[in-house]
C-alpha cells in the first residue's frame, strides 16, 4: 500500500496487480475484483436440468456475494462450538417443525381433526413427547449451550408448541379446514419439481411446504412456520417478494395444487413465536407476473456472473459473514455498493434487489 501511494515499483510483480486491484475497485464499473465472475461452469436455473429451492434464490437476492462464497465455492464460515451460549435461532426453528410434522405424520390416517375440529388431548401429548426427544437430540450434539439457559429455553419451546396447537385450532375453525399433510416434498427424494415457465426457459423448483389444509369447499391452504420475528415480511402486501428475499409460498402454493389437484391455493407465513401472526400474499395474475419477473431476474443474474458484495444496510442484527468475515463493520464494501451498483451492466438485477436506487445518485 505504501508502494503504491507513493507510486513507486510499478512494476513489481506484486505491488502492480495490486494496484490494478485497487484501481478497478474504486471504479465506477462492476470489475472482477468486486464481483463480475466469468467462467464457463455457471449454473443456469433457467435451462429446465437443473432444481433450485425457492429459499437458494432468496440467498442471492440478499446478498450475490454470500451467495458466490457459499452455494458455489461451498465456503462456510469457521463455527466454534465451544463458544455456544444459547441455542440457536436455526436449531429451535429445526427442533418444532421436525415436531410438528412427526406429530402429524404419526396421525396421517383419519386420526387428524376434521374440518374445524381441535387437536384433541393425544395430539398435544405426542406433540410434547416428540419434542422432548428432539430436544435431547440436540442437547447430546452439544448444540444448546449453557445448561440453564438452554432448560429456560426448552420450557419455552414446549409451551409455544402446544400454544400452536390452540391457535391452529382457531384458524382451521375460522376457515372451516382440516390438515391433510406436512412437510410437502416437490423436486426431492423422486418428486416432480414445481415447473415454471419464463417464456425464454423453465426454472424447476424444489422445497418443503410446512403444512397443508383444505377447505370443506375444496380450496388448498399452505403454511410456511416461521419461528422468528415478521418484521422483514411487512411489505409483501406491497412487494409481494419482496425485492426477490421471499420466494417461498407461491412455489409451495402451486406444489400442492400438482399434489392434490384443485382449482385455488392460498398461502401464508405463520409466525409462532414473538409475533404470533398470519402474513399472506394474494396469488393473483399480476403478482404471478411480478414473481416470474424476479424468478428470470436471479437465475439469469446468476448465469451471467454477477456476484457483488450488498452488505446489510447497518451493523445491528446478524450481519454478513461472507460480507464481514471478522465481524467489523462492512463500511467499504457498502461504500462500493453505492457506487458499482450504478453499472448498467446489472441494472436489471438492481431494480429488484434495490429498488430504491437512482442512476447517478443514492439510496
Amino acid at each position: 500500500m505504501r508502494a503504491f501511494r507513493s507510486q513507486v515499483n510499478e512494476h513489481d510483480p506484486i505491488v502492480s496487480p495490486a494496484t490494478t486491484m485497487i484501481v478497478d475497485r474504486a471504479a465506477p464499473d462492476l470489475t472482477r475484483f468486486d464481483g463480475m465472475v466469468i467462467a464457463r461452469n455457471l449454473p443456469d436455473y433457467a435451462d429446465g436440468s437443473l432444481a433450485v429451492s425457492p429459499t437458494r434464490l432468496e440467498e442471492y437476492a440478499t446478498c450475490p456475494h454470500a451467495f458466490f462464497i457459499r452455494r458455489l465455492l461451498r465456503v462456510e464460515p469457521v463455527e466454534h462450538p465451544e463458544e455456544i451460549v444459547t441455542i440457536s435461532p436455526l436449531e429451535i426453528g429445526t427442533l418444532m417443525h421436525e415436531a410438528m410434522d412427526a406429530m402429524i405424520t404419526e396421525f396421517s390416517d383419519d386420526r387428524l381433526p376434521g374440518f374445524g375440529e381441535p387437536w384433541l388431548p393425544l395430539h398435544h401429548r405426542r406433540l410434547q413427547d416428540h419434542a422432548i426427544d428432539l430436544a435431547q437430540q440436540v442437547q447430546d450434539r452439544g448444540l444448546t449451550g449453557h445448561p440453564r439457559l438452554w432448560r429456560a429455553e426448552r420450557t419455552r419451546i414446549l409451551r409455544d408448541l402446544d400454544r400452536m396447537l390452540f391457535e391452529d385450532d382457531r384458524w382451521r375453525r375460522k376457515h372451516d379446514a382440516r390438515v391433510v399433510a406436512s412437510e410437502l416434498v416437490f423436486g426431492l427424494d423422486g418428486r416432480p419439481p414445481v415447473r415454471l415457465d419464463l417464456g425464454h426457459g423453465t426454472v424447476l423448483l424444489k422445497g418443503k411446504a410446512d403444512k397443508i389444509d383444505v377447505t370443506r369447499n375444496g380450496v388448498i391452504l399452505v403454511t410456511d412456520i416461521k419461528t422468528g420475528s415478521s418484521s422483514s415480511y411487512k411489505g409483501l402486501t406491497k412487494d409481494p417478494v419482496l425485492q426477490g428475499t421471499k420466494l417461498q409460498l407461491p412455489a409451495y402454493a402451486q406444489a400442492a395444487l400438482d399434489t392434490f389437484g384443485g382449482s385455488e391455493a392460498r398461502a401464508e407465513y405463520w409466525f409462532v413465536r414473538k409475533d404470533k401472526e398470519h402474513v399472506g400474499i394474494d396469488l393473483n395474475d399480476e403478482n404471478q407476473v411480478r414473481y416470474r419477473d424476479a424468478v428470470a431476474t436471479l437465475t439469469q443474474s446468476i448465469s451471467l456472473g454477477i456476484f457483488p458484495a450488498k452488505p446489510p444496510a447497518n451493523d445491528f442484527g446478524y450481519g454478513c459473514s461472507f460480507c464481514s468475515p471478522d465481524g467489523v463493520s462492512p463500511g467499504d464494501l457498502r461504500t462500493r455498493w453505492a457506487q458499482k451498483r450504478h453499472d448498467v451492466e446489472i441494472e436489471r438485477l438492481v431494480s429488484l434487489i434495490d429498488p430504491n436506487a437512482v442512476r447517478g445518485g443514492s439510496a
